[in-house]
């Protein structure tokens, strides 16, 4: 079957929270992921890509647009709930993808199991159709006795997922709607996001050991114990992280075979070979390195570095992509259209990534003081920015007014920064030009105001956003 008039198909299957390093093709074991293996083989894997944020939405946001999501008035306060982020997102419309690709003559559909990558978002602009769909999991975590037993139920069972089963039941429907026009598939799969449960037999544990990880997804993996950690105020015991890394891993083998379903189900109407499939995560995620768990507080490099994999049509437009800011153009050259409002690349040969504090009030930050014994070092970590740019193995880092490079082939984990501008200069020479120009670049220091008011919803859908966003470790 040949390529359909008006550009192929393509799916973007956006794997939430996924590490490179988790996959076959970025030098995870044999077997970890047959299916992204099959798939690199196929077309590529770029080598070398960085996320522009640590967590969804701003990540979304470049995906969508190419551009950084605090110039566009996006960071993580004042609208750091998806009603108050949604109408910023909107205003992007003209240049947010499913809508130029709508525009160029696609069939537009997406699918979510993250409220901050849905439409209550602002991301169902320019989609003929975006489902949000409800994960199995949506209670609260440890909110009162009965909830935690039917949590630990739920946990000793393991027969729920996060919403990928009814994600595949949405893609299988689209496949036998489909006509001759080409289509835009989105997804995003929330499987290898906290709180790592998933079902027999992809988590490998006895009743014993899925009991025990449900009880230590609840002690560890709330927002405010990720905060605890981050902040040096707790630690998670090596056996609950050892067992969290464990499950990471099965939750990567299940949505591995997720994709390899799909592929599958396209191959079997004679679609794939018309199909440019995309599959990216939007960040990585911690597991107590340096200190670190989940995602969202930190600019490093596990966080940052994603995979990227593509074949089908065009593939090799995405070859050397560098950061997920890039997608959009590189996705229009894939597909040949030529009117679309991307930007080339933000900067040339540099990743930009950029991290906003949470809003506290001072009553809230006084509590958390006193309630935890935060220092003044704590206390600058809660209110500052943070700002990088890689290129190369150098990556210099914006913290407030503290300028940071690392070397990153020698000090991998980021643990030895250096401080001192002499130091800097003679360490990293003429690769500091690039660098120190991105993250002089409006685009990268602009705050743009939010004037849009934030979208109401009725109290009874407020509890289950925040819900969801409480399961995910954001509240």
């Amino acid at each position: 079957m040949g390529q359909r008039a008006g550009g192929p198909n393509i799916v973007l299957i956006v794997l939430d929270a996924l590490r490179a390093d988790a996959t076959e093709p970025y030098g995870a074991p044999a077997g970890s992921s047959p299916a992204l293996a099959d798939l690199a083989r196929a077309g590529l894997a770029v080598s070398d890509v960085r996320a522009t944020a640590s967590w969804t939405l701003p990540s979304h946001i470049a995906m969508f647009t190419g551009q950084l999501a605090r110039g566009l008035g996006l960071g993580q306060s004042p609208e750091q709930t998806p009603q108050g982020a949604a109408p910023v997102v909107r205003e992007q419309r003209d240049r947010l993808l499913a809508e130029v690709l709508r525009r160029a003559g696609y069939v537009t559909k997406g699918v979510s199991t993250n409220v901050w990558a849905g439409p209550r978002s602002g991301f169902g602009a320019g989609f003929e159709e975006y489902i949000e769909l409800d994960a199995s999991r949506h209670r609260e975590l440890g909110r009162s006795i009965a909830g935690r037993l039917v949590w630990n139920w739920d946990g000793l069972r393991a027969r729920g997922d996060d919403g990928a089963r009814q994600a595949e039941g949405v893609f299988a429907r689209w496949l036998s709607e489909r006509d001759e026009r080409p289509f835009f598939w989105f997804v995003n799969l929330v499987e290898c996001h906290s709180p790592y449960l998933p079902p027999r037999p992809y988590d490998g544990l006895s009743a014993i050991g899925r009991l025990r990880a449900a009880d230590e997804a609840q002690r560890y993996l709330t927002f405010d114990s990720i905060l605890r950690t981050w902040l040096g105020v707790a630690a998670v015991p090596p056996d609950a992280l050892e067992r969290m890394r464990r499950l990471y891993a099965g939750s990567v083998r299940y949505v591995d075979a997720w994709v390899g379903r799909l592929l599958e189900s396209l191959a079997r109407v004679r679609a794939l070979d018309d199909t440019l499939v995309i599959v990216c995560s939007d960040h990585g995620e911690n597991f107590g390195d340096g200190g670190l768990m989940t995602h969202g507080l930190s600019l490093d490099e596990r966080l940052l570095r994603v995979p990227l994999i593509a074949a089908g049509p065009g593939h090799d437009e995405l070859g050397g992509t560098l950061s997920l800011a890039e997608l959009p153009v590189r996705l229009a050259s894939a597909i040949d259209l030529d009117d679309h409002p991307f930007p080339d690349g933000l900067f040339e040969g540099v990743a930009v990534a950029q991290w906003d504090p949470f809003e506290l009030d001072e009553a809230r930050l006084d509590e958390l003081v006193r309630s935890w014994g935060l220092d003044a070092e704590a206390v600058r970590r809660l209110r500052t920015p943070l700002t990088c740019a890689v290129s190369g193995h150098f990556k210099l880092m914006r913290d407030g007014d503290d300028e940071l490079l690392f070397d990153l082939e020698a000090d991998p984990l980021e643990a030895a920064p250096l401080r001192e501008q002499g130091a800097i200069a003679a360490r990293a020479g003429d690769a500091l030009v690039p660098l120190r120009a991105a993250l002089d670049d409006p685009r990268v220091q602009a705050r743009g105001a939010v004037t849009a008011a934030a979208d109401v919803v009725s109290a009874e859908e407020a509890l289950e956003i925040e819900q969801k966003m409480r399961l995910l470790g954001y509240l």
